[in-house]
């Protein structure tokens, strides 16, 4: 359905999917929390614009059917990421404690363990070591968005990790964020996670 398409009444909604219509009407609130329709008595239902939908909302993006391909969606959580992470990491590079550089240590070489044999462990660890730089920024604000962004920076990590074709490359360049950390040099971290994303934006580009 496309935006301002009308949705199918709550009978014919039931009917359709052998359900009750208190079970429609619930549906249709959870779409409509999502940003995906709105309701209004008497009216109905109507999707509405993309420009509306909750895109960080993991539903949102479980239900994706082919995530990679969403061009504006996948270049949208690559510049995200471009604004965050660089300053989370020579934020890091500052403040890590050595419990921080040990718990990276340990995505990362979970992450290379499972790089080549198991996707979801290696999404997993990547998502772990990120996160795990952006704890380590110590900045409280940063650290409330990891919540926000978790879903999306999963999805993209997935997406990313899926079609690598050199898991080495990605290891050395993640390691070098971690060096960088360890050395107490932001701006080497900074250019470190950049690299890291400059990666994930050819393996983008190959797509």
């Amino acid at each position: 359905m496309a935006p301002g398409d009308a949705l199918p009444n709550e009978d014919l909604l039931a009917a359709r999917f052998a359900v009750s219509r208190s079970s429609v009407r619930e549906a249709v609130k959870t779409l409509a929390a999502k940003g995906l329709i709105e309701s209004r008595q008497r009216v109905g239902a109507r999707i509405r614009p993309r420009a509306d939908w909750h895109m960080l909302d993991p539903d949102l993006l479980a239900w994706h059917p082919d995530i990679l391909h969403d061009r504006p969606l996948m270049a949208g959580l690559l510049e995200t990421r471009r604004i965050i992470e660089p300053a989370a990491a020579e934020l890091a590079a500052l403040r890590a404690t050595a419990e921080d550089f040990a718990a990276l240590a340990a995505s990362l070489d979970a992450m290379a363990d499972a790089a080549p044999r198991d996707l979801e462990a290696c999404c997993e660890a990547d998502l772990a070591f990120h996160g795990g730089i952006i704890a380590a920024s110590r900045n409280v604000v940063l650290d409330g968005l990891v919540a926000t962004i978790a879903a999306a920076l999963r999805a993209s990590l997935r997406a990313t990790n899926s079609i690598t074709t050199d898991q080495a490359r990605s290891v050395a360049a993640h390691r070098a964020v971690l060096d960088a950390l360890r050395r107490r040099d932001g701006a080497g971290a900074r250019a470190a996670m950049n690299a890291v994303l400059d990666n994930t934006e050819q393996d983008l580009g190959a797509v």
